[in-house]
C-alpha cells in the first residue's frame, strides 16, 4: 500500500459545533494525497457521529478509551501517522484550501526544515474577523525564547525530528514547549501568508477553560528558555520576566526607570548569548534585527503607559528618539484637540 505524502492530525474533544466546518476545510484541500487522522479523546457530544457520517477513504478515525488530554492524544497520533510529514489541525479552526499544497511545497524545497508554521487570521466564534497575526519570518527563531509566535493548528512538522525531541511533554503550553525544543536542534520556517482561520472559541483550553494553567506554563517555559542561555540558577524579577513576554503591567506598576533599564540590559545580555549559541537557525543579521525590533517595541509600550516626565526620562536613557518624536506629536495633537474644543464655545 502506498503511503500518503501527508498525515493531517486532528484531535477532537466535544467539538461538534465547529467540527464539520473544520473537516470540510481539510477534505476540500487542493492537495489531495493525505490521510486525515482524527482521534476522539472521549467526547461526550455527537462528534463521532459527525465524523462517521463522512464516507471518505482518507479519514482514519481512532477513539481513545478514556480522555487522555491533548499531549498524549497528539503523541499517539504522531506515532501512528503513516506519513513523515504531519500537519496539525484543530477541530474548531478552518484551513485555507491551498494550505497543504503550499506547506508541502515549502517542505520539499527546504529539506532541512523540520517545523513550519504560517500566519493566521483570528476569528470570532461566528466567523467575524478579529485580526491578522503576521510576524516577520526572520524573527521567529529569536522570539521563540520569549513567546510563541506559532499558532498550533498552522504547523507542519517532520515525524522523526519531532519524535527525537520527545514529542509533547507538557500538559499545558505543550505546543510552545515542543516548538522551542525543535528550534534548538532543527531548522524552522514560516510561510508569510494566513493559511488558517484560528477561532476564538469559548471552549478553547489555552484562552478560556484552562487559561490560568496555560499562562503559568508559558511563564515557566520562558524562564526555562532564558536559563538555557544564562544558566540554570539565573534569577530574574517577575516584572522583568513579564516585560520580556510583553505583559507590561507589572513593570508599569513598579514605575521605575532603573528597573526598565535593568530589563533592557538583560535583554541585551540574552541576545549576546543567543548570538554565540551554535544553531541551524542562527543568523546574526536576523537576530540583531529581531532584537532591535523587540527592544523598541518594549520601550514604546512602556512609554505609552508612563506619565510625561517618566516618558521623557525613558527616551533620554534609551536614546530611542523616534519614540520621543511620537510622544511629542501625540502630545501636540492632544493640545490641538483641546484648543479646538475651547474655540468651539
Amino acid at each position: 500500500m502506498v503511503k500518503p505524502r501527508i498525515t493531517v492530525l486532528m484531535p477532537v474533544y466535544n467539538a461538534e459545533r465547529f467540527l464539520k466546518e473544520a473537516m470540510d476545510s481539510i477534505l476540500l484541500q487542493t492537495f489531495q494525497d493525505f490521510e486525515f487522522l482524527i482521534i476522539d479523546d472521549g467526547s461526550k457530544d455527537n462528534g463521532i457521529g459527525i465524523i462517521e457520517s463522512y464516507h471518505d477513504r482518507r479519514i482514519r478515525l481512532l477513539k481513545n478509551e478514556k480522555n487522555l488530554g491533548i499531549s498524549d492524544t497528539l503523541n499517539k497520533g504522531i506515532e501512528l501517522a503513516s506519513s513523515q510529514l504531519i500537519a496539525r489541525m484543530d477541530a474548531d479552526d478552518v484551513s485555507n484550501p491551498f494550505r497543504l499544497q503550499k506547506q508541502y511545497n515549502y517542505m520539499m524545497n527546504h529539506p532541512a526544515c523540520a517545523l513550519l508554521s504560517t500566519w493566521a487570521r483570528v476569528m470570532t466564534e461566528d466567523n467575524k474577523f478579529v485580526r491578522l497575526e503576521r510576524y516577520r519570518s526572520n524573527y521567529y527563531y529569536y522570539n521563540l525564547t520569549f513567546e510563541c509566535w506559532m499558532y498550533h493548528p498552522t504547523v507542519m512538522f517532520r515525524k522523526e525530528p519531532v519524535m527525537s525531541v520527545g514529542m509533547y511533554t507538557q500538559k499545558y503550553s505543550e505546543d510552545y514547549d515542543l516548538f522551542w525544543k525543535m528550534s534548538r536542534k532543527f531548522e524552522i520556517g514560516n510561510i508569510a501568508e494566513p493559511l488558517v482561520n484560528y477561532r476564538l472559541s469559548s471552549t478553547s483550553l489555552n484562552l478560556v477553560t484552562r487559561k490560568t494553567e496555560y499562562d503559568i506554563a508559558n511563564e515557566k517555559n520562558v524562564l526555562r528558555n532564558i536559563r538555557y542561555y544564562m544558566g540554570e540558577h539565573f534569577r530574574i524579577s517577575r516584572e522583568c520576566l513579564e516585560c520580556l513576554r510583553h505583559n507590561f503591567d507589572p513593570m508599569v506598576r513598579k514605575n521605575s526607570i532603573r528597573n526598565v533599564m535593568a530589563c533592557l540590559s538583560l535583554l541585551h545580555a540574552i541576545t549576546a548569548k543567543i548570538l554565540q549559541e551554535e544553531n541551524p537557525n542562527r543568523n546574526t543579521a536576523h537576530i540583531l534585527e529581531a532584537y532591535g525590533f523587540k527592544r523598541a517595541f518594549i520601550i514604546t509600550q512602556l512609554a505609552s503607559q508612563m506619565p510625561p516626565l517618566k516618558k521623557l526620562l525613558l527616551v533620554i536613557h534609551t536614546r530611542q528618539w523616534l519614540v520621543g518624536y511620537s510622544i511629542i506629536m501625540s502630545f501636540m495633537k492632544g493640545q490641538l484637540r483641546k484648543l479646538k474644543i475651547l474655540l468651539s464655545f
